[in-house]
């Protein structure tokens, strides 16, 4: 039962990340950051970068997440574009952030 509950907390995550997609207008050249992040990361990128997108996951599981979300972005996801399809992981995190490091806040 576990497994499905990840991979719908993925599927959310992807949704709110295709939405952010669109309402901001990102450009084909434009690509998103996947980040593994303590809270103390998540409110530095969200104070610096905008728009972003973030959700709390177990970290427990924060790995199969991570897992779920890459699979589900090659194959569910072709218009978001993803630093080398990689996420970056800090120890202790709790987060999972995508932001896109080319727009930052002024």
């Amino acid at each position: 039962m576990q497994h499905k509950e990840i991979v719908l907390q993925a599927k959310v995550f992807l949704y709110h990340l295709n939405n952010s997609n669109d309402e901001n207008g990102m450009r084909a050249t434009e690509s998103w950051k996947l980040s593994q992040v303590n809270e103390e990361a998540k409110a530095e990128i969200e104070h610096n970068y905008y728009p972003t997108v973030s959700t709390m996951v177990d970290p427990a599981i924060m790995q199969d997440f991570s897992d779920s979300v890459l699979l589900h972005l090659k194959s569910d996801q072709p218009k978001i574009n993803i630093l080398d399809l990689k996420v970056d992981v800090q120890p202790g995190a709790a987060y999972f952030v995508a932001f896109c490091p080319t727009r930052a806040r002024r």
